[in-house]
């Protein structure tokens, strides 16, 4: 009861003194102050302190992979790993959450694929229709399934876990430094935007649960704005330049 909203905004100048970054503030205040909810709810407090505003989150990342940045890493990485990081490059799926389809979701009748609530870090389960680059993804991970291994995408039949140093390497050698495989989910967002697919059905494939969250992923890179600017330039220049409507001439009087 001896939290109010002062030590509160206090904790969170101490934190940034500290070198915490905004984003890590926040978690923990949307932690508290869900611990305060759940108290009022529960009868346990009677009161809950007013929280402060949110601190501005200026260090999210940008970076995103280009089909041919994506296709010169992918070269460079194993078999395995290749079929995970295109199939996280269409989808924007979470790499936590490929690495955990089995095959036990996958339906050959309707060429289907189902991640399990459970496997989902939002607990939401989806379904995910295969077809194009996707089918082809799941056909080699058919042609070399393991019997001893029920997920779809392992690696020599072991769970994929730290791909750290084989990722690193596959950037260092097609010269992309800096790149993370979490950049594969803000580029799947982003290419299902450019492809028209609508917001809604675009959330339901990379399990995003919030609009915010989804529209923070879409990133819009300088060529997506020249495009726009070359798109109205021509719409402009396909626009009539003379009037095709006559205005009426002004009346000193009116008709009755």
């Amino acid at each position: 009861m001896n939290v109010t909203t002062a030590r509160l905004q206090e904790a969170q100048k101490e934190w940034q003194r500290g070198g915490t970054a905004p984003a890590t503030i926040n978690r923990r205040m949307t932690s508290l102050k869900r611990a305060y909810s759940l108290a009022l709810k529960g009868g346990k407090i009677n009161r809950a302190p007013t929280f402060p505003a949110k601190l501005p989150e200026l260090n999210a990342r940008q970076g995103f992979f280009e089909k041919a940045e994506f296709l010169a890493v992918a070269a460079q990485l194993e078999p395995d790993l290749r079929d995970l990081a295109e199939w996280c490059f269409v989808t924007g799926m979470r790499k936590g959450e490929a690495t955990k389809l089995t095959w036990a979701g996958f339906d050959r009748e309707t060429w289907t694929l189902r991640l399990h609530a459970r496997d989902a870090k939002t607990r939401v389960g989806r379904v995910i229709p295969l077809g194009g680059a996707l089918r082809a993804i799941i056909e080699r991970r058919l042609a070399s399934r393991r019997l001893d291994c029920q997920l779809i995408f392992n690696r020599e039949g072991e769970p994929i876990r730290d791909i750290r140093k084989s990722w690193a390497n596959a950037c260092k050698a097609a010269g992309l430094t800096g790149r993370l495989f979490h950049d594969f989910r803000r580029t799947g967002v982003r290419n299902l935007v450019r492809a028209g697919v609508s917001q809604t059905v675009a959330m339901a494939i990379s399990g995003h649960r919030t609009a915010s969250v989804f529209r923070r992923y879409d990133i819009t890179s300088e060529a997506d704005i020249a495009a726009a600017v070359e798109r109205v330039s021509t719409y402009l220049d396909q626009l009539p330049e003379k009037q095709t409507v006559v205005p009426l001439a002004a009346s000193g009087g009116r008709r009755g």
